[in-house]
């Protein structure tokens, strides 16, 4: 085993444990001392004289020359076999020769697709050397990919979730929710019998549970939404049924399986009934209760991780899969293999605004005047709906979430910062018109508005008013932040770039000749969506417009976002359809024309899929993952 130091992780090494490889061919094996060697003839110390003399005498050219004039004179079936027997004097296997360290130092200036397509098909030496974890670990770095170590751990650390037979523990929870309500109007027969068949269930789920091998399962990953849901029905049933949770059935051992969940109900095994111990009302609370694997803070997950790998050995990292599939991946994107759901009636009318993260985590704004708050399932087959938020009295136009705080924006002219462990509203901000965008950091609020202004407020202050910012002559459409540096989109044909530090406008950029509808800024480049049907690419740093991608719809370009590290830039339109292009070359790459029916207004992306959102009160996913079961891992 040979121990490398990874430069890029300090203080980290780690073992590369190597393939035992074939052993050496017999032709290179050492020859006994004891064996005598062979005699040389007569004519073998002639041949042997007449090369030294030529040598000697000749320049290497010349030499070169006369070999050249006596092979010309050979017979053809010479010459094959003189040839064979040149190149095996000329072939040299390095692979053979040199350390294992030194070979793969070697192989990775090669490009995997080459490695997987050559290198391991020469030899079943090749194979092995080639096939070490330490060359594909190096050759995913130097792509720059990076993967969800802390997710990889957690997968493994909770086989409990992996198991085919949850999807059935959980789907009996949600039985035993109904069962609760109907028994909230006097009737405990039921719930009586769900508790029976929960109870046989916890047996089998404990018995299949010692069988597993880690990693997650795409039905029992699926179904935890399901028991989110089953959970807030869980916990309203509770507080409306008391008698019902002192029955002797309900203080029985049944309550296994939900423990196995982290449900706790108010009032069942707790010796100190109390705030503490009882199931909290918001949607994220009840939600991470479900599923701390997926659905916990950080710091929460961290400290879970940790604790499973005391108990269990998280298994190695497949790193020729992680790469492959990474590959995979990315060719999806560029040859459009993906699978699509839709959910139609999302909301009651069109969905203006979403954002969605590596949470699962979905936030939609609406026409209806509410926000949603949903969960996606892994696969991305199945959303569920966790709370519906009512504070604003218009459309909400704009959002944007961190793990404790939603922040929204409306056409009432209001902004509301949302508590999500309460799910109410902690502040009211104010403009004198709708509120069409608005971005924040740690530190700033920006919000912009159709009067024209950009107002910063200061969130590491309470989101006091800071300072106002003026300078566009129409409606700002969109903003985004990056920092201290903002870009603002505005219907008068131009952007705007400001500095937050010093409050004044640093550039403007005007090529567009329609208003522009929408942007996405990453600190050094600008993607930029007009009513002119064009995407415009900026380089922020010296404001010039490096490539513009002229008639990229034929309707209003409504919203953009790209990713430099996947040379990906996918835009949505009011012609009703999704286009990913490639971010270097401006080149489209595949066009959706059915995800919608009407036009597109919002869209987010990550590593492995697409969501959007329309004015036909839609939800639509777009998922590159299919039949890659990792691609959720990958950052």
């Amino acid at each position: 085993m040979a121990v490398l130091s990874d430069p890029s992780d300090e203080g980290y090494c780690f073992s590369m444990q190597t393939t035992p490889l074939p052993s050496r061919a017999a032709k290179h094996a050492i020859t006994p001392a004891s064996s005598a060697p062979p005699t040389m003839t007569h004519k073998d110390h002639a041949i042997d004289s007449l090369a030294r003399a030529l040598e000697q005498s000749l320049a290497p050219q010349a030499c070169a020359h006369l070999a050249l004039e006596l092979l010309a004179h050979v017979p053809v079936e010479m010459l094959r076999h003189a040839v064979q027997e040149l190149n095996q004097r000329l072939r040299w296997d390095f692979i053979d020769k040199l350390p294992l360290e030194i070979s793969l130092r070697i192989l990775q200036f090669l490009p995997a697709t080459d490695i997987a397509s050559n290198v391991l098909l020469v030899s079943k030496r090749w194979h092995a050397v080639a096939s070490q974890p330490y060359l594909w670990r190096q050759l995913y770095r130097v792509q720059g990919w990076r993967f969800d170590r802390q997710r990889w751990e957690l997968y493994c650390s909770f086989p409990r979730i992996a198991d085919a037979s949850q999807s059935l523990l959980l789907r009996s929870v949600s039985q035993m929710a109904d069962a609760f309500s109907s028994a909230s109007s006097g009737t405990l027969a039921p719930a009586v019998a769900s508790l029976s068949k929960l109870q046989s269930l916890e047996r089998e789920f404990c018995a299949g549970n010692a069988l597993l091998d880690g990693g997650a399962s795409q039905s029992a990953m699926d179904s935890l939404a399901t028991a989110t849901a089953a959970a807030m029905s869980l916990n309203a049933a509770a507080r409306a049924s008391p008698r019902l949770l002192h029955h002797s059935h309900v203080q029985g051992d049944s309550l296994g399986a939900l423990r196995l969940l982290g449900i706790r109900l108010p009032g069942i095994g707790d010796r100190s009934p109390g705030p503490s111990n009882r199931m909290c009302g918001s949607p994220r609370r009840l939600a991470q209760q479900l599923c701390p694997l997926q659905l916990a803070p950080a710091q929460s997950r961290q400290k879970a991780s940790s604790a499973g790998h005391r108990a269990r050995r998280i298994q190695a990292v497949d790193w020729q899969d992680m790469y492959l599939q990474h590959h995979c991946l990315l060719e999806n994107w560029r040859k459009g293999r993906c699978r699509v759901d839709r959910w139609e009636a999302a909301h009651s009318e069109s969905i203006y605004s979403l954002q969605f993260g590596r949470d699962n985590w979905l936030y939609t704004g609406s026409r209806d005047n509410s926000v949603r708050i949903w969960h996606m399932s892994e696969t991305g087959s199945q959303i569920t709906p966790l709370a519906t938020l009512q504070g604003h009295t218009g459309s909400v136009l704009t959002l944007q979430a961190d793990e404790s705080t939603l922040i929204t924006g409306s056409s009432d002219a209001t902004v509301c910062v949302w508590d999500l462990d309460s799910c109410t509203v902690r502040h009211r901000l104010q403009h004198d018109d709708a509120v069409l965008s608005l971005r924040f950091t740690d530190r700033w609020l920006v919000t912009a508005s159709k009067d024209r202004m950009l107002h910063v407020w200061r969130r590491d202050q309470d989101y006091a008013h800071a300072f106002d910012l003026a300078g566009h002559a129409v409606a700002i459409n969109a903003i985004s932040l990056h920092g201290d540096v903002l870009v603002s989109a505005s219907g008068d044909r131009t952007i705007k770039l400001w500095n937050l530090t010093t409050r004044t406008c640093v550039q403007t950029l005007d090529e567009h000749t329609r208003g522009v509808a929408t942007l996405d800024f990453d600190g050094m480049y600008i993607v930029s969506g007009s009513s002119d049907r064009s995407i415009r690419i900026w380089n922020a740093r010296s404001g010039k417009c490096e490539r513009t991608i002229a008639n990229a719809h034929s309707d209003l370009v409504r919203t953009v976002m790209f990713d430099r590290s996947m040379d990906v830039l996918v835009s949505g339109s009011y012609d009703e359809t999704i286009k990913v292009w490639s971010f270097s070359t401006g080149c489209l790459l595949y066009k959706f024309r059915n995800v919608h029916t009407s036009r597109v207004f919002k869209l987010m992306f990550d590593r492995s899929r697409i969501v959007s959102c329309s004015h036909d009160r839609s939800v639509a996913v777009i998922d590159f993952a299919v039949n890659l079961p990792h691609a959720r891992l990958l950052l």
